[in-house]
């Protein structure tokens, strides 16, 4: 396989290419998948509990504001809450379902978990050298020779 930006050849496993690192795999199958729906559900249920506590503080300084007695606050305070951890219940229910649904996707493949390997020419031992490092002295020694000078 090679990569569709730089041309290099790839390993059909990689999802980035190791040169230019763009994205091999393709995103266009992944709306319906459980993964993302999942995402979406606990992204959801985290904007309900706290957009739904957001409104409830606002609820109660508005009703004590207008003065209204406390119990009735307080009794509407509840009947909120309870209808806002049951809604925080019914998509939390929904979790359990997704997971199942992503794992059963994974054993239909057949994707395993393999452990990591190092490629050989990884591992490999370090080459011999192919010629002796040279001593700083093996060309010294011409320069204690006596030099002849010419006078006029």
């Amino acid at each position: 396989m090679y990569c569709s930006t730089c041309g290099s050849s790839i390993n059909d496993t990689l999802k980035y290419c190791k040169n230019c690192g763009v994205k091999l795999v393709k995103d266009d199958e992944k709306d319906g998948t459980p993964e993302s729906i999942l995402d979406n559900l606990l992204t959801a249920l985290c904007f309900v509990a706290l957009g739904g506590l957001g409104i409830l503080v606002g609820l109660v300084a508005v009703l004590l504001d207008k003065s209204v007695t406390h119990e009735a606050v307080v009794i509407i305070a509840i009947t909120y809450l309870v209808a806002l951890f049951g809604i925080c219940y019914m998509l939390l229910s929904q979790v359990p379902k997704l997971i199942t649904a992503k794992l059963n996707k994974k054993s239909e493949r057949g994707e395993t978990i393999q452990p990591a390997q190092l490629y050989a020419e990884n591992t490999a031992q370090l080459k011999e050298p192919r010629e002796p490092v040279m001593s700083v002295t093996e060309s010294t020694t011409r320069t204690l020779e006596k030099v002849a000078i010419e006078r006029n």
